[in-house]
Order: structure tokens, then sequence, then C-alpha cells
């Protein structure tokens, strides 16, 4: 039943109030009734229907927590769309723009828009569920995707949940790829809402868009990071042409994936299990500096700089050691300098990490991992003179000692088992060593295999030196090369090494430089190892054991350094042009250096000299004027490391362009947009503020074509450019342009344009001239709802009343008609100038008196304020008064006044008398009704006064009439007011609560058409 109610009230919006606009659902229309975005199936995404009246965060109904900005997210920072549009992220005075929930099956997104648009467009969250991101670094992601061709790369996300207006919410496991796979799909009118927020950027109302799947659509994670991206197109982020990135000023970023690693560097992990807000944004992460060296009280140092100038200067450094929650030590540093921290004791394959924290920040940005090598100078690894079953000697160098081991035959450590003792090592001199009592003499004592012997100085390890012993012979063989292959290049943000040459059941193990990691066996002919951390420039070997056989020996794997290739910018089909003089391009690091080279890589020849990559992450290249058939790569250095080379671009000639002409279309109802062309033959391509939107189909010797799908996609104001392509040459820059316009709803009808109202009253509109399947909305110039928004399904007129005013002021007005579609509203102006509510004179005494054949009256008043004059009236029944005469307002001595008025023509006893105050601003107040035999008459009563907690109001009437009854205080300030339908007699009603009041005087206020009423009550 409740859903049935839900649809009738949406499907008769014209006639149905609907409270303030904030909070207001607009799509889908009509409301759906319940849904998880909306669990009581009303008109609104507020927790009730009075919409967002403080607060349109706290005063959801779906309990939304913010997701604060990296740094600032600026409006109109956009790459294309319109400023403060349709997909600007915008924020409330607390600069929050996206916001986040979760329950125990769904979780929520929700983002404030500038505006709203009938388009299709795109609004995409990119979910990093692993914590591990970027290229290099202790976090790098194993699956890194760089930017190149049309995908904007994948630094490290593993699932895109995009709001697609008009056509889905998209669900893309994005593990690894740049080019996202075909989409799980959910319905829009049951997985997104569009609502009005109580924010009003730019002076107009924002929009929250709002949208969820389910957990497991995005693999159920405990934990994730999230970056928002708008879009001018409903696709996918990875692939489609940013709009805005949230958190962050996307004008300082030429690569897409720059602005995404910035936010996701900045934002502290969110726990889903249990669920709680996002923390402050994250302190940049410091820089550890190596080598570190055994021993004790070492000083371990590192940089730091903060990630902006809005950033704290100042932050903690923590050093950590060996994975132990808490720090070796802390100290403070300011940015762009270095810090020390000195440790007590260092041994030998410590690990050591830093992190910083500053003021209103989170610590959880880890620097780069620094193993102690035990040594600042290696440690010689021992030189064997001999070595057979007899027994092994050799060299070393003074002052260390030599463990043996036999490996064992399994995939345990070659550590696990040591054979030299105390008893059968000896040192023959400072510089030699004998293992077994002779050495290499007398009988054999030792099995065949691989012995492994090691230096030591107490806090430095060597190198292993491996010896294969077969025989008796003393003869040094060392061990025999294998045909191990490790697949190549290896990066340091690989947490995996993978290769092939092995054999089933091959004991292999991995050295990394010189020191033993970890061992597997084999289970075919490739093998792989995992759980690695590299660094650039370290060196690999693979040893490999079958059996009891001698161990074998791979060649050396150096890591190579990763920086991500530059990108060089091309036309939209992938092609330099052929005249420009230019080559320019992207770079994910400021301050990297770029060389670019002409020909086929890696033997092309360099073009100029190495221009520095600027701040916003751009560079550009002066060369000779491109020729046609050229090609171009590049690459770059960052931090001492040279990047593989960039895609290869070519260079094609440009097209001619053909004349072209084309109608202004428009963005309410233009599906497609015609050309008219001298004879063309090629493809035509339309572009919408830089994004293309429509491509022609292979075009001979045609003089007209149109360009068709493009219903939701323009949107007003958007720069259309038509460019054209033949087959032997570059797409040309432009050969014609428009500039999409749009129909606004008809300008209202407002009646009245101007209204003088009290404070605590409404003014009630009649508009006409409606538009059928706009919205109406009154508002202040800054945005500020004064009204209900009503939908009109017809061009019907209707009315429309404010919300009540009670400030004392002049509101200039505007009545809006919009229909929602990104063409600018249309609007009437009206004014209204609320006055304040003037008390009423205090009537302390009325008395009336014989006076010969007349009547005397006498009355002293208190608080006169704004009095023109008080007349007199009579009555014979008391009930119906004439006037009888007037006394015009003097001014007091003193806080009270006294005034008389004689009436000389009175008709018996029973005649009725009272005093009707008139202040100058036109308000009418009555005294108490006495008559000639001294009795006080009133129709109302109010009782008990003084009050503490009610008062209850008796009111008689001989007519039926609304009236409204009202609590003023003694400076005016309406505290209460309801409106009250009298039935001729008696009436009888109550004011509650009096205490919220506070203590002190108050008037009760009756108004009607015939009622005009105020009784002074004492609250205490």
């Amino acid at each position: 039943m409740k859903n049935l109610l839900s649809l009738l009230v949406s499907v008769l919006l014209i006639t149905t109030a609907y409270a303030q606009s904030p909070g207001l659902i607009i799509r889908p229309f009509p409301v759906p009734g319940i849904t998880a975005l909306n669990p009581d199936g009303n008109a609104y995404s507020s927790s009730g229907t009075t919409g967002f009246t403080s607060d349109d965060i706290s005063q959801s109904e779906v309990p939304f927590t913010i997701v604060p900005a990296a740094i600032t997210e600026p409006t109109g920072d956009l790459q294309t769309g319109p400023t403060g549009g349709f997909t600007d992220i915008v924020t409330r005075v607390d600069g929050s723009g996206f916001y986040l929930y979760k329950d125990a099956t769904n979780i929520y997104f929700r983002l404030r828009l500038g505006n709203v648009i009938s388009g299709s467009k795109s609004y995409s969250i990119l979910v990093d569920t692993d914590g591990k991101m970027g290229s290099s670094g202790s976090s790098a992601d194993p699956n890194y995707v760089a930017p190149s061709g049309s995908s904007n790369g994948n630094p490290g996300f593993e699932y895109e949940v995009s709001f697609q207006t008009n056509n889905q919410v998209a669900v893309y496991a994005i593990d690894g790829v740049g080019i996202p796979p075909a989409p799980t799909s959910y319905s829009l009118s049951t997985n997104s809402q569009i609502s009005v927020s109580l924010s009003t950027d730019g002076s107009n109302p924002d929009y929250f868009y709002d949208w969820y799947v389910p957990l497991t659509a995005i693999g159920s994670p405990t934990i994730l990071r999230m970056v928002a991206t708008t879009l001018t197109s409903p696709s996918s982020a990875l692939t489609g042409k940013r709009s805005d990135v949230y958190g962050v000023n996307d004008a300082n970023y030429a690569s897409t994936a720059e602005a995404w690693m910035t936010v996701i560097n900045a934002q502290p992990i969110i726990s889903l299990s249990p669920f709680g807000p996002a923390g402050p944004t994250c302190t940049a992460a410091p820089a550890l500096n190596s080598p570190i060296t055994a021993g004790n009280s070492i000083a371990v140092t590192g940089t730091w700089t903060r990630m902006d100038a809005s950033k704290p200067s100042t932050a903690t450094i923590k050093l950590y050691k060996n994975n132990n929650p808490t720090p070796v030590g802390t100290t403070t540093v300011t940015t762009g300098n270095t810090w020390s921290i000195t440790v007590a004791s260092v041994a030998t394959g410590d690990l050591f990490y830093a992190k910083a924290v500053a003021t209103g920040e989170s610590e959880c940005l880890q620097s780069n991992n620094v193993i102690s090598a035990g040594c600042s100078t290696p440690l010689a690894t021992p030189v064997l003179t001999c070595a057979s079953t007899k027994g092994i000697s050799g060299t070393i160098t003074s002052g260390t000692t030599v463990t043996v081991y036999y490996l064992p035959t399994t995939s345990a450590s070659p550590t696990s088992n040591p054979v030299s003792t105390v008893t059968n090592l000896t040192y023959p001199t400072a510089t030699s060593f004998a293992f077994m009592s002779n050495g290499c003499s007398g009988s054999p004592v030792l099995s065949a295999g691989t012995y492994m012997v090691v230096a030591s100085n107490g806090s430095c390890t060597s190198a292993p030196r491996f010896e294969c012993i077969t025989s008796g012979s003393s003869s040094i063989l060392g061990l025999s090369a294998n045909t191990l292959s490790l697949t190549t290049p290896i990066y340091p943000y690989q947490t995996s090494i993978s290769g092939t040459g092995s054999a089933l059941n091959d004991i292999l193990r991995l050295y990394v430089n010189g020191q033993y990691k970890t061992s597997i066996t084999a289970s075919g002919a490739s093998f792989t190892f995992t759980g690695l951390s590299l660094n650039s420039n370290d060196q690999l070997q693979v040893y490999s054991q079958k059996g009891s056989s001698c161990m074998t020996v791979s060649p050396t794997f150096t890591v190579s350094c990763y920086a991500t290739p530059p990108v060089i910018t091309l036309n939209a089909t992938g092609n330099l042009v052929a005249g420009a003089t230019t080559v320019s391009g992207s770079s994910s690091y400021p301050g990297a250096s770029v060389q670019l080279y002409k020909g086929t890589a890696p033997s092309g020849t360099t073009v100029g000299s190495p221009v520095t990559v600027n701040s916003f992450g751009s560079w550009s290249v002066t060369t000779p004027a491109l020729i046609d058939a050229e090609t171009y790569y590049c690459m770059q250095t960052t931090g001492g490391c040279t990047s593989v080379a960039s895609s290869q671009a070519t260079v094609l000639g440009p097209t001619t362009c053909p004349s072209i002409s084309f109608p202004t279309a428009s963005s309410d109802n233009s599906s497609s947009v015609t050309v008219n062309m001298s004879a063309f033959t090629g493809t035509l391509r339309l572009y919408e503020d830089g994004a293309l939107i429509a491509t022609s189909t292979a075009l001979t010797g045609a003089t007209t074509y149109t360009f068709t799908g493009l219903a939701n996609t323009l949107y007003y104001n958007g720069v259309l450019t038509v460019t054209a392509k033949t087959a032997t040459a570059a797409e040309s820059v432009s050969c014609a342009t428009q500039t999409v316009a749009c129909t606004p709803a008809l300008t209202p009808v407002i009646t009245p344009t101007t209204a003088t109202i009290n404070a605590g009253q409404t003014v009630t509109f009649s508009v006409s001239n409606v538009t059928a399947n706009a919205w109406y909305a009154l508002m202040d110039y800054s945005g500020n709802s004064f009204a209900t928004s009503q939908y009109m399904t017809t061009t019907a007129g209707f009315t429309l009343t404010t919300k009540t005013i009670n400030t004392a002021s002049t509101y200039n007005l505007k009545l809006t008609a919009d229909k929602l579609t990104g063409c600018p509203a249309s609007f009437a102006t009206a004014s209204i100038t609320v006055n304040p509510v003037s008390l009423p004179v205090s009537f302390l005494s009325v008395n009336v008196q014989p006076n010969g054949n007349g009547a005397l009256l006498t009355w002293t008043v208190a608080n006169e304020m704004d009095v023109l004059r008080y007349e007199v009236e009579r009555s014979n029944d008391c009930r119906n008064f004439t006037v009888k005469g007037q006394v015009a307002f003097k001014q007091a001595i003193g806080t009270t006044n006294t005034y008389s008025f004689t009436d000389n023509a009175v008709n018996g006893q029973n005649v009725c008398y009272r005093i009707k105050q008139i202040d100058l601003n036109g308000n009418v107040h009555y005294s108490r009704i006495v008559n000639l035999s001294g009795q006080s008459y009133s129709s109302t009563v109010v009782g008990p006064n003084p009050a503490s907690h009610f008062i209850t109001i008796t009111k008689s009437s001989s007519v039926t009439e609304k009236i409204n009854v009202s609590l003023v205080d003694m400076n005016g300030r309406l505290v209460y007011q309801r409106n009250v339908l009298l039935l001729p007699g008696m009436n009888s009603f109550d004011i509650n609560n009096l205490e919220v009041f506070g203590k002190g005087q108050y008037v009760v206020q009756l108004l009607g058409s015939r009622t005009r009423e105020y009784v002074k009550v004492v609250v205490e």
C-alpha cells in the first residue's frame, strides 16, 4: 500500500506540496518507491520529508561519511565540460564532495555535482582493494599498467564502479588491465538516484549523484581506497576523457594516472569490516637513505617533502625495524630537509622503513625499505685452495671466521645443515682455514655433494662460495652453469619472478646480491618465486639441484630500475601531423628529463636537447617541421633511472578540409548532426569540447553526412568540432565548429511581483505561462530555497506558497523554470517585504463612568511604539461596534500614558465600549470591553495566567472563521503559531510546552478576517 501511495504522490506532484527543495529526488522520476538508496520510499534523500534544513550529510537518509579531498577540490578545474556543471565535483563549506557508506550487503557512493543534465555522462569510482599502487616503492602493484595509446593506464585498481546516466550502473573488473572488459550491469531505476543538495556552489543548487552495488561485485573487500573521476561520455575512466578528478586541481595534471596516484597516496585505508569513516589525509612518505650498516649507535638518515604547499610544513618521522609496530626512534623535520635517527643496535639483515605524520593528518604512507647490509664494505668471499672428500682448505680475510654447510637435497634453507664445528675447523694462520684435520690430505671423510663456505666477522657475512665435491681429487671445480632463464626485464615493483629451464622436482634456490632468499621445488619446465621485495640493480642468481647431484648456477640477472615512459600527444587517429614544429606530451614525473628521438627505438637519433617536465606533468620539444612518414619516440630519465621507449609516433600530412557547414544543434532535441560539405572521400569525426563523440562511415565523394546516435550526448554550450581524414593523410585539426544551443523553459509569469507581510506569514504566488515537464523553484539569488519545488507535467497554471518567513527584511527572489537538461533556467522575479511584528500597547486600565447624559472613558497604556491614534468604539449589544470618535497619539512623559474621551449621547446603562489602537503601519489592536455598569466583557479568556507549561484559550464566536493563533515575545519575535478553525459558539484550544520559550512576558495574538485580539500572558 505504501508503494502505491508513493506512486500516487509522484504522479500528482503538480498539486502536492513537497516542503523545501533540498533533499528532493529528481531522478528517477516518478520516484520508484522503496530502494536501498531511498529506504522509506518517499520523494526525499533526506531523513524525512522536511528535506535538508541545516546539514545535508547528517540529515541524509543513507548515512554517508565524508571521503576527504587529497589536497583541495576547486570548482572549474575541468579537462572537459562546463565550469560548475554536470561533471564538476563541487564542495560544501568543509571542502567535501565525495561520500561513502557500506551496510551488510552493499556499498554506496555519493558525489556532489554543480548541475544536472539529461545527457549521458559517467561518474566513476576506481577502487583499490589490495593496498598496492604504482610502479615503485614498498607498496608497488605488480599488476601496474602504464598509460599508452587510448588508455589512461591503470596504476593498481582492481575494480571500477561507474554511474553512467541514461545507461547503467556498471562494475568493471580491471585488475592488471588498461582496457576494461565488459562490465556487470545494474539498473539505474533501483541502483541510482539524483537529488537536490543543500549547498549552492555558484549561487545555484548543487546535486547529489548516488549509486550503489553489492559488495560481492567488487570482491567483498575488507579494506579499500578510492578515486572519483567524472567523464563527459558514458564510458570507463580507464579509456574515457576525464573531466574532473576529486581532491586535486586537474589543471596541475597532464597525466590522468598521475592525478589518480596523488589522490590514492593521500588517502588512508578505509575499513569496511567494520565500516568506519575515512581518516584525515595521509602525510607524504619520507625517503630512507641507504646503505644502513650493522653496528651500534648507527645514524639512519632520510629526507621528507610535503605533498603540497597547502599541507603542514613540519612532520614527525617515525623509524621502524623488522616490522615491529613500535618505532625505534622519532624526530621532526621541515619540508625539503634531511632527518636523522640514531638506532642503538643494527644487525645484518635488519629491515628498516620510515613513516611521517603531520598535525591533522594520518600516518599511513611508508618509505622505501632498506635492509642492513651488515657492513659498509662487502666482506670478501673465501678463496678455496683445495676441496675433496678429504676436506676443504682456503684463505680468508684476517679477522674473519668461516662456516661450512652441506646443502640438503630438499628445499630447506642452505644454512639448515652446518657441518663445520670448533673441532673439525682449524685456522693454521690468521688468513687461512682447514675444514677437517688435514684439509685435503688423508682419508676421505666427506660425502659427495655441494658444499657452501661463508665468511663472517661477527656482523658481516660474505657471499657464499659453493663447491661440488665428487671424489678425493683436490681440484677446484666450482659449480657448473645451468640454462635457467628468468623473464626479463625484472622491475622493483614485482613481488614475483618467473623463469624456464627447470625439470620436475628440481630444487631451485634464489640468491639476491649473494644472499639466500628462498627456495622452491620445481613442478615442471616453468617456475615462479613469490613474496619478493626487490630493488633496482639487485643481482639475482638461481641455483638448481637435481637429487643428490651437484648444484648448478644460472647467469646473473639484474633488476632494472623502472620509470613509466613518457607519452607523446597524438591526434584522435594516433598520429603526429606533418608541418607541426613541436612534439608535446605528458609525464608522471615533474622535473624528469625527456629526450625526443627520430626513428625506430632503440636506434633513433636525438632531436634537440633534453627538456624538463614542468610541474603540471607536461613537456614540449621544438622540432624542424615534421615530415610525412617520419617516426618519433621519446625516453625520460628521473632519479637516475631511464625509462624504456615510449610508443612509436608516426607523422602524417594533414587532410585538407572540405568546405563544411552544419546548423546549430540543440541539447534539447538533437539526436543527430547533419554536415554539408564539398565532395569528400574519407572519414569525418565529431568532437564536443575535445572529446570524440561520433565517427562517420567511410565516405566516397559525399556532399552530406549525418552523425546519428547523439541522443543524450550533446550539452548546452558544448563546442562541436568536425574534422576530416583521408586514407593517406592525418586527421585535420578543425574544419568547422558550432556551439550547442538549447531551448529554455518559458519565462514564467508570477503574480504578485511584490508583496508586504508581517514576520511569521507566507505569500502565495500564482504562476502562469508554464512549461510542461519542468521543475519550478523559488529561491533567492544565493540559491536558498524559499518554497516547495514543483514538477509540472502539464502547462496548467499553479500556485506556490512560500515557507513561513520569520525575519524582517526585503527578499529579492526568483522563480526558476528548469527542464534539468543543462539549459539555463528561465526565471521571473518577485520581491517580498517582511515587516517586524509590532507589539500592541499594554492597556493597563480601561474605565468608563457616567458623565451627565454621557459617558467618560479613560484608559492608561504602556509600551507605546509607532502608534498613530486611538478610536473609541461603542456598541448597544456588546458585539457590534461603531466608531464614536478618535484621540490622537501624544508623547508620553515617563513609561505610561493616559487618555480620555467623552461620549455625550448615551442611551441606557448597557452601552459597551472598547478602545481601538491604530499603528503607523495600519496594524490595529483592541482593549478589553467595558460598559457603564462597570462590567468587563471579553469573548476570549486565556488561563492560567501566569502559566508554567501551558495555557488554554477559550474563545466565543458567532460565525465560522479561520484564525491564526500566535505567541510573540516582548522583542516582537514570533515564537509560536498555528491555525485554528472557530465554530459558532464556544471554542477551546491549548498552547503547550511554554517552558521551551523561556520565562517572561508574551502576547497571544488571535488574527482573522473578523477577529483581532491580543492578550498578555506571563510565563514563569
